[in-house]
């Protein structure tokens, strides 16, 4: 089932981000899916941060990486914007992303939620499950053959969404990451007062993310002026707090 405001979260996507907005379909999505660019690989546009959370380099090729989060109930008194939580391999420092995750939005001071799937550069896919605050989800993304399976559950709700995908580009396979993201490409977008995102049992390889490699902390920033705070990383636990009131 699609979303039947696919089309206008396309458009509004693409003017927040002041990007192009391209519209098709990918395999194992329903026809007619809306196809946003989501995210661009960790950098800064000037001076602003795109990436909260923790990434891994070093142990790889990484091939495989899974994790857990909670739904956040959103403080859209503060203003809108758009943030994403997921899991995902490379990013860190190269310019492909598979990865699988939610949009945290916040439109006309309500909040809602959307899951997506994306293999950047490649635009994203978001699909019509019902996602509410307070849910949790868990999504993997792993690669076999070539072919990679990038898989988004909602443990609360009961449903289950797979994606298989070649990419055109090849992924490096050189980093994995748990990350809040600002959606948009361009301008930095507003970031919306997400409150907490709890990371658990994110696992690289079948080890914590603690233990797969050389770990790094990443802060969501505007003009050097940090909006998250990261808990310490705990084997495969930590949270993304937004603090810009």
């Amino acid at each position: 089932m699609v979303r039947t405001e696919s089309a206008g979260w396309a458009i509004f996507l693409g003017l927040l981000s002041l990007g192009a907005v391209a519209a098709g379909t990918v395999p194992g999505a329903s026809a007619g899916a809306a196809v946003v660019r989501h995210a661009q690989p960790r950098g800064r546009r000037h001076s602003d941060q795109t990436w909260a959370g923790y990434a891994v380099t070093g142990g790889g090729p990484y091939t495989s990486v899974s994790g857990s989060w909670n739904v956040p109930t959103m403080n859209c008194s503060h203003g809108g914007g758009d943030a994403s939580p997921w899991v995902g391999i490379d990013g860190w420092g190269n310019d492909t992303v598979e990865q699988i995750g939610i949009d945290l939005d916040c439109r006309q001071g309500r909040g809602s939620y959307h899951p997506w799937v994306e293999m950047y550069p490649a635009a994203s896919d978001y699909f019509g499950e019902s996602v509410h605050a307070g849910d949790r989800l868990t999504a993997s993304v792993s690669v076999s053959g070539g072919t990679w399976t990038l898989t988004e559950r909602d443990t609360t709700a009961g449903w289950s969404r797979t994606f298989r995908r070649k990419p055109k580009h090849a992924p490096q396979e050189s980093s994995a990451e748990a990350i809040v993201e600002d959606v948009g490409s361009g301008g930095a977008p507003p970031v919306p007062d997400f409150n907490t995102v709890d990371f658990s049992a994110v696992s690289v390889g079948g080890t914590s993310l603690a233990s797969a490699g050389s770990a790094h902390q990443t802060t969501l920033e505007r003009n050097s002026t940090p909006l998250t705070r990261e808990s310490s990383l705990s084997g495969g636990s930590f949270s993304v707090t937004w603090t810009h009131h």
